[in-house]
């Protein structure tokens, strides 16, 4: 079992990862981009950890378990319940799960509610990831600009107030950080 063999969706789960993406994404590209979000609620991961100190951790975490190949990692995470939840050096906590794609049979999450992760709602992701496109100096929308946004650029239903908007400019901090 090595790096290789992991499957992780770096822009739902890795802080890092999405704060480079942004330099790539505009506002035309943006509703192609974050179709893989889907629709309901991921931890992202906002440590210190990059990818690949990450994936070496993880695949030395599984090797020290025993586990060397694919049929052994599927038997483990039988053993315990469908899933295993592992630390790691940070102290962040991730859970493995059964891949699902060829040779990538480690799937691996942020933990809910782990050390340097945040819980956000795929809406909430989408819209402050348009929103740190159209200013990327992370200043805050008012209210007529975000729901433009979120209706014409996302196809999504309107916010009623900037009230309600507190956990979205957490997130865009979060994304925001260097």
């Amino acid at each position: 079992m090595n790096a290789s063999n992991i499957l992780f969706n770096a822009l739902k789960h890795h802080r890092g990862y999405i704060h480079r993406e942004l330099a790539n994404m505009t506002l035309d590209t943006l509703p192609n981009s974050v179709k893989v979000l889907g629709n309901s609620q991921m931890d992202i991961y906002y440590g210190l950890l990059d990818i690949p100190a990450l994936f070496g951790e993880v695949a030395a975490k599984v090797r020290k378990a025993g586990i060397t190949d694919e049929t052994t990692y599927l038997e483990w995470l039988k053993d315990n319940s469908g899933y295993v939840g592992i630390t790691l050096s940070d102290t962040s906590r991730w859970v493995l799960l059964p891949g699902t794609e060829p040779a990538k049979y480690v799937h691996l999450h942020p933990a809910r509610y782990s050390p340097y992760s945040m819980r956000v709602k795929a809406t909430v992701l989408k819209t402050a990831l348009a929103c740190l496109v159209a200013w990327p100096d992370g200043s805050l929308p008012g209210l007529s600009i975000l729901n433009q946004i979120r209706k014409d650029i996302l196809g999504l239903s309107p916010v009623k107030d900037l009230d309600s908007c507190e956990h979205l400019w957490d997130v865009m901090r979060m994304l925001k950080a260097d």
